[in-house]
């Protein structure tokens, strides 16, 4: 029991004096964190962790190795040289071989014939040309021009055309050159032509289609080449115009338009046409009409001209009968010297739209105005 007692005052004894060192030394109190700016300089470019090499170091190859490495490559290059040969032998067999061979001398001769067949052909649709381009060496002759107009072409070089019409005594080639008759007008580059336009330097044909009574005693129909094709052209009417914008408010009816134009254009187109004609023949022109325009001098009025409309007709028996009309689109100037009222004078000052093509193909539309009919 003794024993047990000396052990807890031992004990106690023991803590007595942990606790008095306690207070002799008291616990210091806890810094606050720093903050990350203040143990991390951001100026300083970030450092890449280095990671240690741990690649063990290349070993030199002996000479022994070294020679042997070269060998191997010789030999790998000596193989593909041999099967590169081996490769352009086996073809050149396969190709040039007898049977081969004979395919491709074939297959040449037929292409060879081909175009001199091609060359003879071009060459035999010009030979009746030869002997004017040697008479005529400086003009110019197109293969498909009519051979019965290339002596007229060669004594004519600027022939556009030629026309015929029998009950004038008229048979003559027709020049581009304005200041020559007859001439034609000129139809715009890209347009395809639905009308030709000539022009007279006479009245003589005035006095053939000047009134149904005169129309009704003629042939009736005109022959114009366009030298590479001929036409027959049955006149359908004819009418006077005036060439002076005054003489009709300040209008004048381009008659003379040469160019396909957009549908409601060509179709406003025949409807002024037609109500100008002084008589009728029954005949109404459609937008399929390929036309004929003759233009002549007159003595009706001054700065005026007559002129005759034809479309293509390849029947030449058939026979028309002419009617007087009694109402006529006339010019304003008419109107006012017989004091009379113009039904018309409400009407619009067309002037045609007409189509142009590039050489790609594409289409566009031009508006013409009176710039181009003055």
């Amino acid at each position: 029991m003794s024993e047990e007692k000396d052990d807890i005052e031992k004990i106690l004894s023991e803590f007595k004096k942990q606790k008095k060192s306690k207070e002799r030394s008291p616990v210091l109190p806890l810094e606050p964190p720093k903050r990350r700016e203040e143990y991390i300089d951001f100026s300083k470019p970030e450092e890449k962790e280095k990671t240690p090499n741990n690649k063990p170091k290349k070993r030199k190859n002996t000479p022994e190795e070294s020679e042997r490495l070269k060998a191997e490559k010789r030999t790998k290059s000596a193989q593909k040289k041999e099967k590169a040969k081996s490769f352009f032998k086996n073809l050149k067999k396969s190709v040039f071989n007898k049977r081969n061979l004979i395919i491709l001398i074939s297959i040449a001769g037929v292409v060879a014939v081909a175009f001199c067949i091609k060359y003879a052909v071009e060459q035999s649709k010009g030979a009746y040309l030869k002997p004017y381009r040697e008479k005529y060496p400086d003009t110019e002759f197109q293969v498909g021009m009519l051979e019965k107009y290339c002596d007229i072409i060669g004594q004519t070089p600027d022939a556009v055309g030629y026309i015929e019409i029998p009950e004038i005594n008229l048979s003559t080639a027709v020049s581009a050159d304005k200041k020559m008759f007859p001439n034609a007008q000129s139809c715009t580059d890209g347009a395809e032509q639905f009308n030709y336009v000539v022009y007279l330097n006479d009245n003589s044909l005035e006095n053939i289609y000047s009134s149904a009574q005169a129309y009704n005693n003629s042939n009736g129909y005109i022959l114009y080449s366009d030298l590479y094709s001929d036409y027959n052209f049955k006149v359908v009417g004819a009418f006077y115009t005036n060439t002076k914008a005054e003489d009709d408010g300040g209008y004048i009816f381009p008659y003379n338009v040469t160019e396909e134009m957009t549908p409601d254009s060509e179709r406003e187109y025949i409807s002024k046409l037609e109500s100008r004609f002084i008589y009728s023949t029954g005949i109404n022109i459609t937008r399929r009409d390929k036309m004929l325009t003759i233009s002549c001098p007159t003595n009706y009025r001054k700065n005026f001209r007559f002129v005759v409309i034809g479309i293509l007709r390849e029947n030449t028996n058939i026979k028309l009968t002419a009617k007087e009309k009694t109402n006529i689109h006339y010019q304003q100037v008419i109107y006012d010297e017989t004091g009379t009222d113009n039904p018309y004078k409400y009407a619009a000052k067309w002037y045609p739209e007409i189509i142009l093509t590039d050489e790609e193909g594409n289409e566009k539309t031009v508006q013409k105005t009176i710039k181009d009919y003055e």
